[in-house]
This record gives structure tokens, sequence and C-alpha cells, in this order.
């Protein structure tokens, strides 16, 4: 089984989770990237925080390593007092880590050294290589939806259209390289050693850096000498020509962390000579100019043309919500200490503990400076120029908020499944909405995601098994005061993903359509009426918790577990931008 972290809260920097199940201990210093692997079973479970005392000053093994394999490493104390550890390297150990002068047979020759492969590694390289994950993930989504009579012909297409794709895709990659690489320098095909493309570069100043931008798929798109002061905002304007793409448009990651353009490879400790950087290039505009994301971190703004931090917001708490008066550049959020704040370019300008419990949902109207936020026990219903509360409505944990101003009703989705309307102008509830919640129930599952469409009176309900289900709280054309609970209208019912559906944002008009984040880390997006997915859009690492959507400008920004923020075009599906923003789960976006 997998154990996911998803927050923690009291426990300080540099602190190490250990988590042991049954016989089996695994430790991670936080934050906790990558889930836990235990053992099934009926285990007790235990989490111990653990702090570092002492450490090691990375010295070489093959260096330090005495008679009989002896070793005694000197640490150094957190408090200062003098520590040590001894131990003894056993014949089991191949002497692959240890130096030159101790690989030696004694004869002046080496012995070869054994190569230990990663078989897992080379594995999840090839996959994600190819994307045979995600190609297979939709395979059979398409062949559950459709059905056909003879599925083995139905797969067998779906391979010959693969692998047309796929030679096409390598023979334009071999074409770009050609194009990009200086007459007398050649790129086979198959990925170069080391040696052979250090010695491709010819003669460098000392000190220098020879780069080779390397596509996510493997595939190398240029080399250039870099010096050491030279900043990445220069590199992307010398990559201009070789990959036909404005600079603003270019990324260049370093060990997957996104390099911005003020910073040198220097600055980020990159030793000089051989050293591969991963590029993303994008020809298509993003639209959207900016976006705020929220996470353990705090709160950041982002310049989404050149995928540069413009500003950082210091919020003590993860940011559950996030509201934005983008003319004004006034900001409101809720965090998961139970926290209303507003923000502007100069700071926070209010603060108030709204909640007891966790503020998971807001809605702002900037106009008339009123903002309702949810709790797992409840909504409250806010005057932001007095920062005071102006009523409250007590409920279970809440997953969704739409408010009717001018019609002064709120609509309220839970985490049950109900939609509560609530009168703002008489704090009453007038009635519960259950459609969302017997569709699950008569599947055997639970809701976990909402969008709520306050002046259609309809809802998407995303279900723990990856459904989604489209209803009406009424019939259409219906106007007059609410008599009784239920729903007249069909509720319909499609499988959307094979795991849970946490985000949606719906776009509510005669052609709905809707943008859904699951927990294995895709996104696809749906018309409603006629239950037929539009686009499938490629994976994050991790559950997607966050989506806002542009539906004017057709693009949408998403934000997961991984702290990675993508942007992507709703026609297509296509990634234009992928953002390293936090290094921890990014929960709430806003972009305008």
């Amino acid at each position: 089984m997998e154990l996911t972290i998803l927050d923690y809260v009291g426990l300080p920097e540099g602190s190490i989770l250990s988590v042991r199940s049954g016989p089996t201990r695994r430790q991670s210093p936080l934050p906790c990237s990558a889930p836990f692997r235990l053992p099934p079973g009926p285990w007790p479970l235990r989490i111990d925080v653990l702090g570092l005392l002492g450490k090691t000053n990375n010295a070489i093994l093959g260096e330090v390593l005495e008679e009989r394999g002896l070793c005694k490493l000197p640490l150094e104390g957190k408090d200062g007092r003098p520590m040590s550890v001894t131990f003894q390297i056993g014949s089991r150990i191949g002497l692959a880590s240890l130096s030159p002068e101790r690989r030696s047979n004694g004869a002046g020759r080496e012995d070869p050294l054994p190569v230990k492969r990663d078989a897992e590694a080379d594995a999840r390289a090839y996959l994600d290589l190819h994307r045979l994950r995600e190609f297979m993930h939709g395979l059979f989504e398409l062949l559950l939806r459709e059905r056909p009579e003879d599925p083995y012909a139905f797969m067998a297409k779906r391979f010959r259209q693969a692998a047309v794709m796929e030679s096409q895709s390598a023979e334009a990659s071999r074409s770009s390289i050609s194009t990009a690489t200086p007459s007398g320098s050649t790129l086979s095909s198959m990925s170069p050693s080391r040696e052979s493309l250090a010695e491709s570069f010819g003669q460098v100043p000392e000190g220098s850096y020879k780069a080779v931008f390397r596509s996510l798929r493997g595939r190398d798109v240029a080399r250039l000498v870099i010096s050491p002061g030279e900043q990445v905002g220069s590199v992307k304007s010398r990559l201009e020509s070789a990959t036909s793409t404005p600079s603003s448009a270019i990324q260049l990651f370093w060990l997957g962390e996104p390099l911005p353009n003020h910073s040198t490879l220097e600055e980020w400790f990159v030793d000089s000579g051989l050293v591969v950087l991963q590029i993303v290039c994008s020809q298509r505009d993003a639209r959207v100019q900016h976006v705020i994301t929220g996470a353990s971190e705090g709160m950041r703004l982002w310049n989404l043309g050149d995928a540069e931090q413009v500003k950082e917001f210091p919020v003590r708490s993860s940011v559950l919500a996030i509201s934005v008066d983008w003319k004004t550049m006034r900001i409101a959020c809720t965090t998961f200490d139970g926290k209303l704040q507003l923000w502007d370019t100069s700071g926070c300008s209010k603060s108030i503990v709204a909640h007891s419990e966790e503020a998971c949902c807001l809605q702002v109207e900037w106009s008339s400076d009123e903002a309702l936020t949810g709790s797992s026990d409840s909504v409250k219903f806010w005057c932001l120029k007095a920062f005071r509360c102006k009523g409250l409505l007590k409920t279970t944990v809440v997953d969704s908020l739409s408010v009717d101003w001018p019609g002064r009703r709120a609509y309220v989705g839970l985490r049950t499944g109900v939609v509560r309307l609530w009168d703002l102008a008489s704090l009453e509830v007038i009635c519960d909405f259950e459609g969302g919640a017997m569709a699950a129930k008569e599947a055997g599952t639970a809701v976990s995601g909402m969008a709520i469409d306050c002046i259609g009176r309809r809802a998407v309900s995303g279900f723990e098994d990856g459904h989604l289900a489209y209803w009406h709280f009424e019939p259409p054309g219906r106007v007059e005061e609410f008599s009784s609970p239920g729903e007249v209208s069909k509720t319909k019912v499609l499988l959307a993903h094979f795991t849970a559906l946490r985000s949606i944002v719906a776009q509510w008009s005669e052609d709905s359509r809707a943008l859904v984040g699951s927990d294995d880390g895709s996104l696809s997006l749906w018309r409603l009426d006629s239950s037929e997915c539009l686009v499938r859009f490629a994976r994050h690492v991790g559950f997607v918790w966050a989506i806002h959507a542009d539906w004017a400008k057709e693009r949408a920004v998403s934000g997961a577990f991984d702290g990675c923020l993508k942007l992507w075009d709703l026609r297509t599906g296509e990634c234009l931008r992928t953002i390293q923003g936090h290094s921890r789960p990014i929960r709430s976006i806003c972009c305008g």
C-alpha cells in the first residue's frame, strides 16, 4: 500500500518523518514529496518525528577507508559536540564506489567494475520516453466507453496509429536536430556517451559549460557553450534560432528545477564542463497573463508569458482558496488554520480567524466587498469593508460555493453530495437538493468534488470511483419558489477517470463543459449534455487539487501534489507552460 502525506502542522523544518507499518519502516525528510510504500495487511501504524543531530561532511568513501575495510567518519554535531561513526565495509559491497587507487589490482591495472543497472529506473525511463503509460490508460478508457464487438481489432487499430505517430515524431525530432546543429557536427538518433558529447564541443574556455539541451522525451535539441556568468535569459535568446521559438516561450530545467532568467548555472552550483539541461518550448500564446498559486509555502504571483515568478506573498499556513480583483490587485485567501486574509502588493492588510477548522472555500463579490467562506463545520457571510461576519450557517464539511449575488442566494455544496440553498437576505436555509448524493449512493461510492451553477440551477458532481454526474435541481424554466427538495431531471452519469475527481470547474451555457482533475494526475474536458469527452490532457505527478479555467481565452491552469503548475490549451489539450511553482502541493489557483 501507499501512504501519502498531504499536509502537516507544527513540525519544524528539517524534521524527518518516520512511518512504521508492522516490520517495515520508511523515512523521508519534510516535505515528503513521494508516498511511503508499505506492506499491505492489518499492521499497527506508527509515525515518529525525528530531528537531525549530526551529519557527515560529504567525505568520499574511498578516501577514508582503512585496513580491512574499516572506516571512522567524523560527524558535525548540531550542538557542536564531537561525534563519529565507525563501520566496516564487507565483501558484498563492490569496489565501484572506491577511488581509482583503491581499485588497482596491484599490477598497475584496474579491475573491471561490475555495472549494476537499476531495472526499475530503466523501465520507468523507457515508459516515459514513449509515453506508454498515458497511451495505455487512454486506450482502456476508450475501450470501456466504446465497448466494440471485437476489442482486439479495436486495440490493434489504435496500436498501428500510435506506431505511425511515433515514427513521425522521431523523424521530425531528427530533422530539427540536424538544422539546429552547426555544420560539421552530426547527432545520431541514439543517445551518445558523455565522452563523445564532451569531445564534440572541441576546445572551450576554461570554466565554461558544454550545454546539451534535451527535450523531455530524451532527444537532443541544441548545443551551446555557456560562460560561467551568463544568465539564463541570455541563453534563451541564443536558443531562439535553434528552436524557432521566442525566448519568452522557452523554459530550461536543471534536475527538474526551472531556471529563472536572472540566474546563472554557477549560482545553481552546476559543475563546469558537460551539462545536460532539459528544454521545453511552446509556440503558442499563453493568453493568460498572470496566475496566483497557493500552497503551504504561501502565495506566489507568476507571469505565464515567460514562466517567471513576479512576487511572493508570505502566508504562514497552507492557502486553500484564492480570489483576486485583478484591476486593483486585491487578493482574498483562506488558509488551513481557518484564517481569512486580504492582501495587496504591499502585504497583508487584514487578517481574521474566520473558522475554527480549515477554511477550504471562498467566493468574493469585489464590487460590493462581500464574501462567503466555507469550512468543515460552517459557512460564513462577510463584509470585507468592516471585516466582520454578517451571517452564519452551520453545516457539515463544505466542498464548494456558488453565489447568485444579485438574487442574494448561495448554493453550498457539501461533502455528502447535497447542495444546500441559503438565503443571504433572511439567513435562512430554503431547502436541500440531493441529486448528486443519490447518484453516488446508487453507484456505491461517495462524492469527492462538485461544481454548481447558481443561475441555471444545476451541478456536476465527481465521485471517488472516477464517475461524473450531471444533474439539475429543478425542471428547466421553473422560476417559482422552491417547494420541496428533490430533482425531476434525469441525472447523467459518465466514466471520466478511474480514480477520484477532486477538482472540477465548469462553463455553464447552452453547450456546457466541465474540466475535471483526477487523483491519477490527469485531466479531461467533457461536454455535459452529450457526455462526450472533448480532450484528454497529459499527467501531473500526483493528485490534481486545483484548477482554474478562462473559458473565453480557451486556457486552463492546473496545480498538483508535486507543486507543479501547468498551462493548457483547452481546444487541443497541449501543455503550453510547465512551472515548478512550489516544493509542496498546490492547493489553490486563480488566473487572470
